[in-house]
């Protein structure tokens, strides 16, 4: 008798560990639907304190009719199922439910299993819109293309202006194609290496300049006034050079984009604690509100027709996000319509 006891108790302790290591969520219920048995991943999904769940009918602590429903199905008609059901807004869980029988084959309770999908779901998701970006931003300039080449074999390269106009228009897509399919490769190539092993001292103010120099060009095209703010004594932070000058390179040609012919451009790099924080600001239109927390979203435009105009492909700040972020910094915007925009970064000081 006295080992049926101990062999009782230590079934009852090995069920307890193994549910309290479990990271799916398990009710055991019995026939009244009354909780008999919870982990403390259950009790999570239910917002509640730990044993709070215990002798308590799922009626009482929660008010999700999918999963009474669910339950009820199990418990009056012997069912085993399988659902998805919200919790929340946000938490998506894969169900099952099965019923515990006795040996006569009643339904005696129920064992239901929570698998937290939301993740999946949210890849899922985002795989699709990638996809369905892409596929809309390469089909913009090949449809151009396209029309203009057929346009031109149907006669009009007889035209020699005609022919010379079409021809660069389709160099000009040719080239947004090649800079989309960059970016795209770019952004792959940057997600495959979470980690960035290239670091090494390197002077943010030096980049900076010779980022300056690379775009002179196009500043001076537009005749805007750039300004180059920092301190002598900045420190050397700790980063990838070459992925440096490609983020410094994307904001400074985002900014030049979007500032007007003639206006200006104040860049600022300083130390804030253990950071140097560089900050872009132009005199540009400005972003509203509600796009400030999107603008580093893949393929989001504030305004689709001029920055498609501009040669944007809806991925430079996605970039910049990704490579600040791998490098255990931060980015950053702020603006307001008709008086411009700031975007800012930072990286760790040496």
């Amino acid at each position: 008798m006295h080992l049926e006891n101990d062999y009782s108790l230590s079934k009852h302790l090995t069920m307890d560990i193994i549910l309290s290591t479990m990271v799916e969520g398990v009710l055991v219920l019995d026939k009244n639907s009354y909780i008999i048995r919870v982990n403390r991943a259950a009790e999570n999904i239910f917002m509640q304190l730990e044993n709070e769940l215990l002798y308590r009918p799922l009626q009482d602590i929660s008010g999700n009719r999918d999963i009474i429903n669910l339950v009820y199905e199990i418990l009056n008609k012997g069912k085993e199922i399988f659902q998805e059901i919200t919790f929340t807004t946000r938490q998506l869980y894969r169900v099952h439910g099965a019923p515990i029988k006795d040996n006569s084959g009643f339904v005696q309770g129920a064992v239901i299993i929570f698998y937290d999908v939301t993740e999946v779901r949210d890849f899922a998701q985002i795989r699709s819109e990638f996809v369905g970006n892409v596929s809309h931003e390469l089909r913009t300039p090949l449809t151009s293309i396209k029309g203009f080449v057929e346009t031109l074999l149907d006669g009009a390269m007889e035209n020699s202006a005609i022919c010379r106009r079409f021809l660069t228009i389709i160099d000009a897509e040719s080239d947004r194609l090649k800079r989309l399919i960059d970016d795209l490769l770019t952004l792959s190539s940057l997600e495959s290496n979470e980690e960035i092993s290239r670091l090494e001292p390197v002077c943010i103010a030096r980049s900076m300049r010779n980022v300056m120099n690379i775009l002179g060009l196009q500043i001076s095209e537009k005749n805007l006034q750039v300004e180059f703010i920092y301190s002598r004594s900045l420190p050397y932070i700790k980063a990838d050079e070459d992925l440096l000058n490609q983020v410094l390179i994307n904001l400074l040609d985002n900014a030049v984009k979007y500032t007007p012919r003639g206006g200006k451009i104040i860049i600022r790099s300083q130390r804030i604690e253990s950071r140097v924080v560089t900050t872009f600001t132009d005199t540009g239109m400005g972003i509203p509100q509600e796009s400030l927390a999107r603008v580093f979203e893949r393929f989001y435009r504030v305004d689709k027709a001029r920055s498609r105009s501009q040669g944007g492909t809806g991925l430079g700040l996605s970039i910049v996000k990704h490579i600040v972020e791998s490098h255990g910094g931060e980015v950053f915007v702020n603006s307001e319509i008709g008086k411009g925009s700031t975007f800012g970064i930072s990286f760790l000081v040496i």
